[in-house]
């Protein structure tokens, strides 16, 4: 078994100064003209153009000239045109933690041992790291690292996953991907979870009172009504439920048939799961709904 990580290229506690290019860059020349070189230092890692996007160059500073010029180690090979970003960061590498489940609480930060060192995937919104030894007996962590300088993010600012997608019924990129967003570059992977985990609640809301949630193991059925409604939530955030509404509708009158029976929920095999009246996992018989049978939208 493995488990494939999601990292975010450039997340927020990487990120170090911005800002942008004053003139046009011509490739393989050693000088960008910027609207300020405040906050830049030589030895810091840049990106140049607009991050995750195809054309994005790294480059490495090797003197502030002056207040609206910096020096590069080493041109860039690609031209670049006024206006585009230049941003500095702590580290071009990703630093991937491992450490072992034991009762299914996030372990102790040192806990974490570095498994794997990983470039940062610049063109990308993600940049993606298989443990082929991974599943949900791990727990992960990022750190920004720089090679160079040894400067690192703190383990701490990282958010702890556990492996296999644990707990949750669908992956992030099957949601991106069924909602048409696999081109949509600056969608963070982090908002597309947050509907994950309100279609997640909306599932386990609606058929509590029929079935013992959360599913462990998650049938292929759960799975789909999951994909549609956080796909449905999604587009709806993206572009107003008067365009998605219909869409967001169908999804939840289906949730809806598997919540009074109308509908029933099987396993792999075709065979009817045991119903049950009682919560075994989250939510509780307390935690708020994010919806409930028969309500319409």
């Amino acid at each position: 078994m493995s488990t494939t990580l999601q990292i975010e290229s450039f997340g927020e506690i990487n990120l170090r100064e911005r800002t942008e290019l004053s003139a046009d860059y011509a490739p393989e020349t050693l000088v960008l003209e910027v609207k300020s070189s405040e906050g830049y230092a030589p030895g810091q890692t840049i990106y140049v153009g607009l991050l995750s996007r195809e054309g994005v160059e790294k480059a490495v500073i090797d003197s502030v000239v002056d207040a609206t010029t910096i020096g590069l180690t080493q041109a860039l090979k690609l031209p670049h045109t006024r206006y585009e970003p230049v941003t500095a960061v702590l580290g071009d590498l990703i630093h991937v933690y491992r450490a072992a489940n034991s009762n299914g609480s996030v372990p102790a930060d040192d806990a974490f041992t570095v498994l794997a060192t990983r470039s940062i995937n610049a063109d990308h919104q993600s940049t993606y790291f298989t443990d082929s030894a991974g599943n949900s007996d791990f727990w992960y962590r990022f750190t920004y690292y720089n090679a160079t300088t040894l400067d690192e993010t703190d383990l701490a600012d990282s958010e702890p996953v556990r492996g296999d997608d644990f707990g949750h019924y669908v992956s992030v990129s099957e949601i991106r991907n069924l909602a048409g967003f696999e081109n949509a570059f600056n969608l963070k992977d982090v908002t597309i979870d947050h509907w994950r985990r309100a279609a997640e609640t909306e599932i386990n809301s609606a058929l509590a009172g029929a079935y013992t949630v959360p599913f462990n193991p998650v049938p292929a059925l759960v799975k789909s009504l999951t994909l549609e409604l956080a796909a449905a939530l999604l587009l709806a955030d993206a572009y107003g439920s008067g365009a998605y509404g219909t869409r967001l509708k169908d999804a939840r009158a289906k949730i809806t048939a598997y919540g009074d029976k109308t509908a029933v929920v099987t396993d792999e095999n075709g065979q009817s799961l045991s119903t049950s009246n009682s919560v075994t996992g989250y939510p509780d018989a307390d935690a708020p709904r994010s919806f409930y049978v028969g309500q319409t939208f």
